[in-house]
C-alpha cells in the first residue's frame, strides 16, 4: 500500500495542473453537494422546531364583521374531530398609521394586525423560540419587518390617528408559524392587553382568526366544508396549516433545491473530466501497462495503481468540501434561521451533508473503477504496439488548392478528425453556460412585473385591495367614482372574490374561491383554452383542474346559495395564490358573500406609477393601494435576495470551471500531440501558428457550446422552473431573459476567459522540437 501511495504522490507532482484542476472540480462538487444538503437539513430542522414550539393551527379562517361566540362554541362541541379551537381577536391598523423613524409603513403591502399572546396553541415566539411576553408599552415586531427595516430591540414604533399618538418600544422580534413568510400578506404584532384595549378606542378595525387543531387523520377539507355549511363566520381567507407550512418551505427551500441541482451538474462535470483524464493517461502509458502485463504484473495491482490516485483525490476533496460547506451552508441558511430559528433536530444539518459527501465519493469511485477496468481490457500485444492509441487517431485531407487560410484549415481539420476528444470539453462548456444563465433567468423572471400573471391576473400597473368590512360597498363605489373621473387612468377593471362549493375527486364537497370580473381588460395567458366568455363558462386554476381531473370542454357543477349551477370548463390558467386553487366565472355574488374587491388599473403613458399610487393613497385613505412592481417585489423579496446570491455564486463558479477545464484540457492535449506539434514546427509552422490553431479549436467549441447552453437554459430551464413551482400552482413558466446580459455580456466574458487561458496554456509549445521527438 505504501508503494501505491508513493507512486500516486509522484504522479500528482508530475501532472500538477491536471491534478489541481480535477481536485478543484471535485472540491466544488463536494462544497455544493454538502452545502445544499446542509441548507436542506437546516431548513427541515428549523421548520420542525418552529412548528414544535409554536404549535401551529391546522386550519385558520379569517373573518371581518360580527359573529356569535355561542354558535362557534356549539360548532366545536358538535364536531368531535376538533381537538382544540381558538378565537384570536386582532386589531387591523392601516399601514399609514404605523411609523418607524419618521416613515410610515404605507409602502408595504402587508396587512398588519395587533394581537395579544395566544393560549393553548399558535404561539408567537421570540428570537430564542420561546413564547414571547411583552409588557404594557412594549411591542413585538414581526421578523419580516425586522429584516426589511432593520428594526431592533429598543427601537420605537409609533401608532397615530388624528390627534392620537401611541409610542411602543420594541422589546422582541416575533416569529409567527402562520404568518412568517413574505408570501403571506398578513403580519401580526404582539402587544399587551392594556395597549390593545387602548388602541381599539382610537383606531383600527377588528378582525377575527378562528383557529382549529384537528385530531390525527382528519382532513382540513372536512372541517372547511362543515364550517361553511354551518354558516360560520367566513368573511376572509381560509388557510390550512399544511399550506402555510408549504409557503415557508417554498420560501426557504428554493435556494436549497437550486444549490443541490448545481452540485449535480458539477458532479457530472467532474465525472466527465475524470473519465477523460483516466483515458488520456492510460492511452499515453499504454506501453508501460503492456510491459507490466508482460512481466506478470497482476491486473488487480495495475488497477489499484491507477485507482489509488483518484481515491486519494476524492477523499481529500470530500473532507475539504465538507469543511467549507459548513460556513457556506450557514451563510445561505441565514434567512431560514432568522425566520424560524436553529430548530430542534440540528443533527440533520451535519448528517445530511455527510451523506451527500459519501454519495459523491461512491459515484466518483465507481466511475473511476469502471473506466480503468474498461481501458485495461486490451491485450499485451495491442498495448505494446500502441494499437489502441492508433485506433483513436483520426485523419483529414488538406485541400488540393493549397492552404489559403492555413491555421483555420488545420484547426478545423483537427477538430473534424479528433472530435471525440473534444466532446468532453464541449459538454462542460455547455454545462457552464447553462449554469450561468438558468439562475439569472429565474431571478429576472421573478423580478419582472409580468410574474403577476402567475398569480392569476393579467399584467397591470397598480392594484387596489378593498377587503371585507362594514363599508365594503361604499369604499368600492368611492374608488370607482374617482377612477372614472381620473384622466390619467388608461383603463381599469374591478374583480370580486366569493366562495362556491365544488365536488372534489373523492366525491366530497369543498369550497373554492371564485373570481368574477371582466377578464378581457387585463387578459391572462391560459395554459389551455381561454377565459369564460359568458355566464356558462368557468376557468380553473392548474391545481384545481389537476385535482378535479377536468379538461377544457368538461362540464362542472358548483353550488352557490343552495342552487346547483352547471358550467363548461373554458380554460385552465396558472395561479400560485390561495394554495393554487381558484376559479373564474360570472357568478353574481351577493354583496354579503364578497370576500374582497380587487381593482387593477393602468396609467397613461407619461404618468409615473409611484406618483399615481401616492395620489390614490391620499384620496382613498381606507383602501390599500400597491404598485404591481412593489407587490411582486415584497411578496417574493426574500426569494429574490436568495436567488441573487445563487446567481452570483453560479457566475463565479462557472467562469472558474471554464478556466480550469481549459487549462487541464490544454495540458493533456499538448502532451498527447507532442509529436504532431514538433512535426508542424519542422515543416515551417511557427509557435504563433500552433497557438492560434489551438485557440481556434477551443474557441470554436466554446462558441458552439454557448449557443447550445443558451438554448438549453431557455428550454430545459423553463421546465425545471415550472416543475419547482408546480406544487404552488404554476406548471409552465416562461423564462424572461435580459438579452444584453444573457446574449452578449456573459458569452463575451466566457470567450474572453477561454482566450486568456489559451494564451497562457499554450506557451508550452515553444519547448517542443523535432530533435527531441526523434531522440524519444
Amino acid at each position: 500500500m505504501k508503494l501505491l501511495l508513493n507512486l500516486g504522490w509522484k504522479d500528482f507532482k508530475r501532472n500538477k495542473a491536471i491534478t489541481t484542476a480535477l481536485a478543484v472540480f471535485l472540491i466544488l462538487s463536494a462544497i455544493f453537494m454538502a452545502g445544499g444538503l446542509r441548507v436542506t437539513g437546516t431548513m427541515i430542522s428549523s421548520l420542525n422546531g418552529l412548528n414544535e414550539l409554536a404549535v401551529p393551527t391546522d386550519y385558520l379562517q379569517m373573518h371581518k364583521g360580527t359573529y356569535d361566540e355561542d354558535d362557534f362554541k356549539n360548532f366545536v362541541a358538535t364536531h368531535d374531530y376538533i381537538k382544540d379551537s381558538l378565537i384570536v381577536k386582532m386589531l387591523d391598523i392601516r399601514n399609514a398609521n404605523i411609523s418607524y423613524q419618521g416613515e410610515t409603513f404605507e409602502k408595504y403591502l402587508m396587512d398588519n394586525g395587533f394581537v395579544v399572546q395566544n393560549e393553548g396553541f399558535d404561539f408567537l415566539l421570540n428570537m430564542n423560540n420561546e413564547v414571547a411576553i411583552v409588557q404594557a408599552g412594549q411591542i413585538g415586531v414581526p421578523v419580516y419587518y425586522a429584516e426589511e427595516l432593520g428594526i431592533q430591540a429598543g427601537d420605537v414604533i409609533t401608532l397615530h390617528e388624528g390627534d392620537y399618538s401611541k409610542k411602543l418600544t420594541v422589546s422582541t422580534i416575533i416569529r409567527d408559524s402562520a404568518m412568517n413568510a413574505a408570501l403571506t400578506s398578513s403580519k401580526r404584532f404582539l402587544i399587551s392587553q392594556a395597549d390593545l384595549d387602548e388602541l381599539s378606542l382610537h383606531m383600527g378595525e377588528w378582525e377575527y382568526l378562528f383557529e382549529f387543531q384537528l385530531k390525527d387523520g382528519t382532513s382540513t377539507t372536512v372541517l372547511e366544508k362543515d364550517y361553511m355549511d354551518a354558516g360560520m363566520p367566513s368573511n376572509g381567507v381560509g388557510l390550512s396549516g399544511s399550506f402555510l407550512t408549504m409557503l415557508n418551505a417554498f420560501s426557504y427551500g428554493l435556494v436549497a433545491f437550486i444549490i443541490t441541482a448545481i452540485s449535480f451538474l458539477l458532479i457530472m462535470i467532474a465525472i466527465l473530466c475524470l473519465s477523460y483524464i483516466i483515458r488520456a493517461t492510460m492511452a499515453e502509458e499504454h506501453y508501460t501497462i503492456g510491459e507490466m502485463k508482460a512481466i506478470g504484473f497482476p491486473g488487480k495491482a495495475i488497477k489499484k495503481l491507477y485507482q489509488v490516485k483518484y481515491i486519494m483525490l476524492v477523499l481529500v476533496a470530500g473532507v475539504i468540501g465538507y469543511l467549507i460547506a459548513i460556513p457556506f451552508g450557514d451563510f445561505l441558511s441565514s434567512s431560514v434561521i432568522m425566520y424560524c430559528g436553529e430548530g430542534t433536530t440540528e443533527w440533520m444539518k451535519w448528517v445530511f451533508p455527510m451523506i451527500g459527501i459519501i454519495l459523491l465519493s461512491l459515484i466518483v469511485m465507481f466511475r473511476c473503477r469502471r473506466t480503468i477496468v474498461k481501458n485495461l481490457k486490451s491485450t499485451v500485444v495491442e498495448l505494446m504496439r500502441g494499437e489502441e492509441k492508433m485506433k483513436n487517431e483520426g485523419h483529414y485531407s488538406l485541400p488540393s488548392a493549397g492552404l489559403k487560410h492555413r491555421n483555420l484549415t488545420i484547426a478545423f481539420g483537427e477538430l473534424k478528425c479528433k472530435w471525440k476528444e473534444y466532446s468532453v470539453i464541449f459538454f462542460i462548456f455547455v454545462f457552464s453556460s447553462f449554469l450561468i444563465l438558468v439562475p439569472m433567468n429565474m431571478k429576472n423572471t421573478i423580478d419582472h412585473p409580468s410574474f403577476m400573471t402567475y398569480m392569476g391576473v393579467g399584467q397591470s400597473d397598480i392594484r387596489i385591495d378593498i377587503q371585507y368590512n362594514e363599508k365594503l360597498t361604499e369604499q368600492k363605489e368611492a374608488a370607482l367614482s374617482y377612477l372614472k373621473n381620473d384622466s390619467e387612468i388608461e383603463k381599469y377593471a374591478v374583480y370580486r372574490n366569493g366562495y362556491v362549493q365544488i365536488q372534489n375527486a373523492d366525491g366530497e364537497w369543498e369550497y373554492i374561491r371564485v373570481q368574477n370580473g371582466d377578464e378581457s381588460v387585463f387578459p391572462l395567458e391560459y395554459l389551455k383554452g381561454s377565459a369564460p366568455e359568458d355566464n356558462k363558462g368557468i376557468a380553473l386554476s392548474y391545481l384545481n383542474a389537476k385535482e378535479l381531473g377536468k379538461e377544457v370542454g368538461d362540464s362542472l357543477t358548483v353550488i352557490y346559495q343552495g342552487e346547483e349551477l352547471r358550467f363548461i370548463v373554458s380554460g385552465i390558467y396558472q395561479d400560485i395564490t390561495y394554495g393554487g386553487k381558484t376559479a373564474k366565472a360570472a357568478i353574481d355574488f351577493k354583496e354579503d358573500d364578497i370576500e374582497v374587491y380587487y381593482i387593477y388599473l393602468n396609467v397613461k403613458e407619461g404618468v409615473t406609477v409611484q406618483t399615481k399610487s401616492d395620489e390614490l393613497r391620499s384620496v382613498l385613505t381606507d383602501i390599500k393601494i400597491t404598485p404591481i412592481s412593489e407587490f411582486v417585489s415584497q411578496t417574493l423579496g426574500g426569494i429574490k435576495d436568495n436567488m441573487s446570491l445563487v446567481e452570483g455564486a453560479a457566475i463565479v463558479i462557472s467562469l472558474l470551471l471554464i478556466m480550469l477545464i481549459s487549462v487541464m484540457f490544454l495540458q493533456l492535449i499538448t502532451a498527447r500531440e507532442h509529436s504532431a506539434i514538433a512535426i508542424k514546427k519542422a515543416i515551417g509552422f511557427s509557435n504563433r501558428d500552433i497557438r492560434i490553431q489551438f485557440g481556434i479549436r477551443i474557441l470554436t467549441i466554446q462558441f458552439v457550446a454557448i449557443i447550445v447552453g443558451t438554448i438549453l437554459a431557455n428550454s430545459l430551464g423553463e421546465v425545471i422552473f415550472g416543475w419547482m413551482l408546480s406544487a404552488m400552482g404554476a406548471s409552465h413558466i416562461t423564462m424572461l431573459v435580459e438579452p444584453l446580459t444573457a446574449y452578449l455580456v456573459y458569452p463575451a466574458t466566457q470567450l474572453l476567459v477561454v482566450f486568456i487561458t489559451v494564451i497562457l496554456g499554450t506557451r508550452v509549445v515553444k519547448g517542443f522540437s523535432i530533435r527531441d521527438q526523434i531522440m524519444e
